[in-house]
């Protein structure tokens, strides 16, 4: 009995074998990096010292798992690769692409973290654009009324010349209104320059703790080893069930 369970082993482990030998090789390269800080504001608030919040760690990972980037590594680098994004103990993200080409797998990794660079850089852009938007028709506005209410006050005071007490208040409330117009204006012609500043600068890039390097050996168990764990498990069961009928 022991005889014929070590012949069925064998024969499993022999079909085992050929499966493996046969399988395509497949290889395994990733890439670490920390996340950086979202807003260049916060960047050079703090001279370029920090990295992203969890918050922010995480809602880059969803970034990095998102279609739009998936399809955009696998549309660059190969359609056949498995890309997988995961955080790691100490804050950082950790992208491993596998697939059967060693080249593809590498440029794959250290690409989607470029890639997701890219695409976290556009949204950005997209949200300064509309906040600046708003902020240029809100100085347009503000320009317009500082300008009306000083051509108001300059025609007060010609008035005034010929009865100054008669104008005094109105030209008291005037002044206080045109003032803070004026304040406003600046504001918020400083703030239109900020996010003019950050549409045009660059977003932080992610900070590459470990590059992606093409690796040079197949990932995972190799064929004879799978044939022999193969093996070992139908032995295994095969005692096993030989055990139950002899009890």
């Amino acid at each position: 009995m022991i005889k014929k369970q070590a012949i069925v082993s064998v024969g499993i482990a022999g079909v085992m074998l050929a499966i493996a030998l046969f399988r395509p090789a497949e290889y395994t390269a990733q890439t670490t990096f920390f996340v950086p800080l979202t807003l260049l504001e916060k960047q050079i608030q703090q001279n370029g010292i920090g990295f992203g919040s969890p918050t922010e760690v995480d809602a880059h990972i969803e970034l990095m798992q998102s279609d739009k980037l998936r399809t955009e590594v696998l549309g660059a680098f190969g359609e056949g690769l498995d890309v997988d994004i995961s955080k790691t103990r100490n804050g950082a993200v950790r992208v491993a692409v596998k697939g059967e080409d060693p080249v593809a797998v590498a440029q794959a990794a250290n690409g989607a973290v470029a890639l997701a660079d890219s695409i976290k850089q556009s949204m950005l852009r997209q949200n300064v654009g509309m906040s600046f938007e708003v902020m240029q028709a809100r100085t347009e506005r503000l320009v317009e009324e500082e300008s009306t209410l000083r051509k108001g006050l300059d025609s007060l005071r010609i008035e005034a010349q010929q009865d100054s007490l008669a104008f005094a208040a109105l030209i008291f409330r005037k002044e206080r209104q045109y003032g803070s117009v004026v304040v406003s204006l600046t504001q918020s012609e400083r703030k239109l320059q900020d996010l003019q500043e950050y549409l045009e600068a660059p977003a932080p890039a992610s900070y590459i703790i470990s590059e992606a390097q093409e690796p040079t050996a197949p990932s995972g168990l190799p064929a004879v080893g799978v044939a022999a764990l193969a093996g070992l498990i139908a032995f295994g069961v095969q005692r096993a069930l030989s055990a139950s009928k002899n009890a």
